[in-house]
């Protein structure tokens, strides 16, 4: 069962890694990235990244969602992350048990944070994915920002109307 979608720039790391898997009781990770697949050096930081609580895996979006719309992933307790709004689009457009993302940290550790819209504190959007958070949306996922389960649960397309 996925417990949780969330994107993440920095997909494994503290908060993931601690705080998220002990408060959802995870017993997997999966990171969905086409290029972190092909990346070694990467991969391996992941997985040391990952605590010793969960499996860690790591998987091209396409095989990600495969594995998620295998029965066999109810019987597991599953966080899943990406670090863009293209992958989870792409990821919640093929499996249909996906019915909230959860953003935090996103946008600003990559591009030109000047030509981004900044949302929070943690969260800067391109146009592309303010297209992709409305179509996700529209599915009728529930977008959340969250950063950490002690804080409060904000409404991420509300924020964007508002930035």
């Amino acid at each position: 069962m996925i417990s949780l979608i969330r994107i993440d720039d920095r997909l494994i790391h503290g908060q993931v890694a601690v705080v998220w898997t002990k408060h959802l009781g995870v017993n997997r990770i999966l990171v969905a990235n086409d290029q972190i697949v092909t990346n070694d050096v990467q991969k391996m930081s992941l997985r040391m990244a990952a605590p010793d609580t969960a499996k860690c895996a790591i998987m091209t979006v396409n095989e990600a969602a495969d594995t998620l719309n295998d029965p066999r992933a109810e019987s597991m307790k599953i966080l899943v992350i990406v670090n863009n709004v293209a992958d989870a689009r792409r990821l919640i457009e093929q499996v249909p048990a996906i019915d909230r993302l959860n953003v935090a940290n996103f946008g600003r550790i990559t591009d030109n944070l000047a030509a981004k819209t900044k949302i929070s504190d943690t969260v800067y959007v391109t146009p592309e994915d303010v297209v992709d958070f409305r179509a996700i949306a529209e599915r009728g996922v529930k977008v959340d920002y969250q950063v950490l389960p002690s804080h409060p649960v904000k409404n991420l397309i509300a924020m964007l109307d508002n930035a």
